[in-house]
């Protein structure tokens, strides 16, 4: 298993070996795949499972009995909740029991009683056995943004919380081991950790064909699955699809977007929030609180790469995918973009690795902090820093080489952001000029050059 997912089993594991019922709420990304996560879990442990569907209470109670009277289990035709729930007690003995409840918010925004009778059912029935109930859940907005204020005082029934995050560029790399480290890189620029769409890559292909074969390709899954979770998510997506292809094209400001859009600010800003509590859009805010004049404030950028790829490459070209050769529109309208595409998911990878080093304790100092600074003329990629005040620069380059006018750049920068580097790295694909290697070897203490090779077996 994966070690992000090692860390939700330990989660998960801890509340079971207490010894003590529980209420625990797991949700996150539809595309990411919590199965062998949950599956794991339930390993050799009673429990039931059942998958709500959206339909009404009076159906949800009739298909979840209707499940356990095929189990052989003397049960009315329209069960209470609580009745369910003693139903499936009944088939654990005295052992610990789970009840794994999947996409439980069709149950609770349909019914006022359920949690009350889940609360009244671990007050009667969890003092004297071990229960738990793990709900599950891919409604990120409902569970973060909703879910507490429409439960109210029942909402203390939930013992804690667990959200499933993406998988790292590394996992994914084990995922695809036949997989070139530039193709990979451009992969997760696209479908990130979302483990549910890595199945219908094929690392025996280059880039380019499963692009093709599937973004491209309008008889696969992959092809409209960004317009599917705008739709199921959002309800005005004329709004919504047309500041997503403004943002993909890089108008990342709400005075930008509302001089190239003309919806109002005010409009802008509570749609900007929407798209933030979907996932689909993050606000990127600098490091610090030195050098805040030479900040660029407000900035927004998508977060999510299937929407970000889709918006920014295929949405405004759709019309010359339906006349043309998948290969020749990726030639013509993909190819020469990606370069600069993949830079904001490469900054990740680098991320990644540096954590990873300070992991291996191969960092020159612990970190406590970290971000990336937008100026106004200028960007540092990512600064970490330790709590007594060290500092590292970093800086990413993807597709090129990096020079020494970087070097310089970089330096300026930090300047207007009021900091002072005390290590240096810069990540390039496309290797160092002579000067900066150079300064590496008489400095390797204070100039760290990270190129293909060490990402590559990093």
């Amino acid at each position: 298993m994966e070690k992000t997912r090692q860390k939700d089993l330990d989660f998960l594991n801890r509340y079971y070996e207490s010894g003590t019922s529980n209420v625990l709420v797991v949700y996150g990304h539809r595309n990411i795949d919590d199965s062998e996560l949950i599956n794991k879990f339930l390993e050799n442990r009673k429990n039931v499972y059942y998958l709500a569907r959206s339909a009404s209470e009076k159906e949800q109670r009739f298909l979840w009995g209707k499940e356990l009277r095929n189990r052989g289990i003397e049960l009315e035709e329209y069960p209470s909740y609580f009745k369910i729930f003693d139903a499936c007690l009944s088939l654990a003995g005295r052992n610990p029991f789970i009840i794994v409840i999947r996409n439980f918010e069709h149950i609770v925004k349909m019914s006022d009683d359920f949690m009350r009778e889940l609360s009244d059912f671990m007050a009667q029935k969890g003092k004297d056995r071990q229960l738990m109930f793990l709900l599950e859940s891919h409604d990120i907005n409902w569970v973060e943004n909703s879910m507490v204020g429409s439960l109210g005082k029942l909402a203390v029934s939930i013992d804690d919380f667990r959200k499933i995050k993406h998988l790292s560029f590394a996992e994914m790399r084990d995922n695809f081991p036949s997989m070139g480290y530039e193709d990979a890189v451009m992969t997760y620029s696209v479908l990130g950790g979302r483990t549910r769409l890595w199945k219908y890559f094929n690392d025996e292909f280059s880039f380019k064909e499963n692009i093709c074969r599937n973004l491209l390709n309008d008889n696969s899954f992959l092809y409209g699955e960004a317009i599917r979770l705008t739709e199921q998510n959002l309800r005005e997506t004329a709004v919504y699809h047309t500041l997503l292809a403004e943002m993909a094209r890089g108008v990342n400001k709400l005075n930008d977007l509302y001089h190239v859009t003309g919806f109002s600010r005010a409009k802008i800003s509570v749609y900007l929030k929407t798209l933030i509590h979907h996932d689909f859009v993050y606000k990127a805010y600098s490091f610090g609180n030195a050098g805040r004049e030479n900040v660029m404030k407000g900035v927004y950028k998508i977060c999510d790469p299937m929407v970000n790829f889709f918006f920014r490459f295929v949405y405004p070209n759709q019309s010359s995918l339906m006349q043309m050769p998948k290969d020749k529109f990726y030639d013509i309208f993909i190819s020469a973009g990606m370069q600069d595409y993949v830079h904001e998911a490469f900054k990740a990878i680098c991320r990644e690795y540096i954590f990873n080093l300070e992991e291996r304790g191969q960092f020159p100092f612990e970190i406590s902090e970290e971000g990336e600074w937008i100026g106004k003329e200028g960007n540092i990629d990512i600064i970490a820093q330790s709590d007594t005040g060290e500092t590292a620069l970093v800086m990413c380059f993807w597709g090129r080489q990096a020079t020494h006018a970087d070097y310089v750049k970089l330096h300026s920068d930090a300047r207007k952001a009021r900091l002072e580097g005390d290590v240096i790295f810069i990540f390039s694909t496309g290797g160092f000029d002579a000067w900066l290697t150079d300064a590496a070897g008489k400095s390797s203490e204070s100039l760290k050059l990270i190129g293909l090779d060490e990402l590559t077996n990093g």
